[in-house]
């Protein structure tokens, strides 16, 4: 009987190993969109004045470089070019318009909602703001910041794929 040499089974382990290996790894998907997330989110905020603090913060992205030089979001319904993080604050609320609506221009791999209301002086200031992942609520939220009170919170979006 012929014996086996070390380096024959060494040899022979490795190509075991390998083909182990590749059929363990999982195949990429074919649809990348699967694991993307579309958003709308809406703020109103009233009794606000120059005095205050109230900043909105939107952002998207990729967690690759796909996002820039393109369309990121949507301002009531009019694009703000590849903006990927837009902020509102106490002046845009003081004016005429009260509500904006935040819509992103294609699917990212996330998102995010960041609020921040400090009432310095003047009434309460009433804030609301909804956020809807891939046409479903996730957010819906609204809040009365009392004179000298403030409020913060900060939202993560990502897709449940």
């Amino acid at each position: 009987m012929k014996s086996i040499s070390k380096k024959s089974l060494l040899t022979v382990m490795v190509i075991s190993l390998g083909i182990l290996f590749l059929a363990s790894c999982k195949k990429p998907n074919d649809n990348p969109d699967n694991n993307k997330i579309s958003m709308k989110i809406t703020v109103t905020v009233t009794g606000a004045n120059q005095n205050d603090q109230v900043d909105f913060q939107v952002s998207a992205g990729n967690h690759d470089a796909s996002q820039y030089g393109a369309p990121v979001w949507k301002i009531n319904g009019t694009s703000q070019g590849n903006q990927d993080n837009i902020i509102i604050d106490e002046g845009g609320f003081t004016g005429t318009t009260k509500t904006y609506v935040f819509e992103t221009v294609k699917p990212f791999d996330f998102g995010e909602l960041s609020i921040n209301v400090v009432n310095l002086e003047g009434g309460p200031i009433t804030a609301s703001y909804k956020t809807e992942v891939n046409g479903k609520v996730e957010t819906n939220e609204n809040v009365v910041v009392a004179v000298d009170q403030s409020y913060s919170k900060m939202f993560t979006y990502r897709s449940n794929k």
